[in-house]
């Protein structure tokens, strides 16, 4: 080989050498546009590349949706149902809330026995057929006709009378009175043997709501002349029984009458 030969392939090897100003690390020069497009892509445009397009991305969006959809639809749950929303009871609630018409108490001191014929006199009562002491026993005196028939009606049903009552209409023996006698069952027994003042009020209300039922189907049976007119009762439960007046006057006055052709009640009590 020439000297000249020896010094142009010297150049060449050379040329395809090319150092970088700022690090002064030297690279490969490429000998061909092949060359150059055989090297790798920069990193930030192969991620570029590989970016979706945006129609790429509304077509998976589009079809996630309708999977969606005939899924739930396959399931035969709507929305709503799915998430167990409760339904608009608003209007029955309203109704079901709405008070009626409550029982009225008129409050006065005298002679409870003291009222015109016809008259309904109530009493709370145990089932065991005793009218032995505190205003029972006025009861008794007073009424000795109803209380045979009480005390009957107790030997025959014991202490399932609890929570009722017992309508007597005026009976031969108290033809002085020509009262109704209302009994409320509202103890099983007495003395020591009585219930909890919880009790005593929790079988109030029944036992007084089936005393008006009784009243109103007596009436319904029979003529002005003897139906029950007025109607009168003691502070019940507050005696031998030992529960606050107040306590039971919030019960009683918690009655819905409005089926009821008894409105008021007067509650008489004696003079302290």
């Amino acid at each position: 080989m020439t000297r000249q030969g020896a010094h142009s392939g010297t150049k060449r090897r050379a040329d395809l050498v090319d150092t970088q100003p700022d690090s002064g690390v030297k690279r490969a020069r490429p000998n061909s546009i092949m060359d150059y497009m055989k090297k790798p892509k920069p990193q930030h445009q192969a991620r570029k590349d590989q970016e979706p397009s945006k129609e790429a991305v509304l077509s998976e969006s589009t079809s996630h949706e309708q999977k969606e959809t005939s899924a739930t639809e396959n399931d035969g749950v709507s929305e709503p149902q799915a998430n167990n929303q409760p339904k608009n009871t608003s209007s029955a609630t309203e109704t079901e809330d709405t008070p009626g018409i409550q029982l009225r108490l008129i409050e006065s001191i005298g002679d409870i026995f003291d009222a015109p014929p016809n008259s309904l006199i109530i009493h709370a009562c145990n089932c065991e057929g005793s009218w032995g002491a505190g205003i029972a026993a006025a009861f008794k005196n007073h009424y000795a006709g109803a209380y045979k028939v009480y005390a009957a009606h107790c030997k025959q049903n014991g202490h399932d009378l609890f929570r009722k009552a017992l309508l007597i209409p005026p009976q031969k023996l108290d033809k002085k009175k020509q009262h109704f006698v209302g009994c409320l069952f509202t103890s099983r027994s007495k003395g020591k043997k009585k219930d909890s003042p919880s009790a005593i009020l929790q079988a109030t209300k029944p036992a007084m709501e089936d005393l008006l039922r009784q009243v109103q189907d007596w009436n319904a049976e029979h003529a002005d002349g003897d139906a029950v007119g007025e109607v009168r009762i003691c502070k019940i439960n507050s005696g031998l029984f030992a529960v606050p007046w107040e306590e039971t006057k919030e019960v009683m006055e918690s009655l819905d009458v409005e089926n009821h052709s008894i409105k008021e009640v007067k509650v008489i009590s004696r003079e302290e």
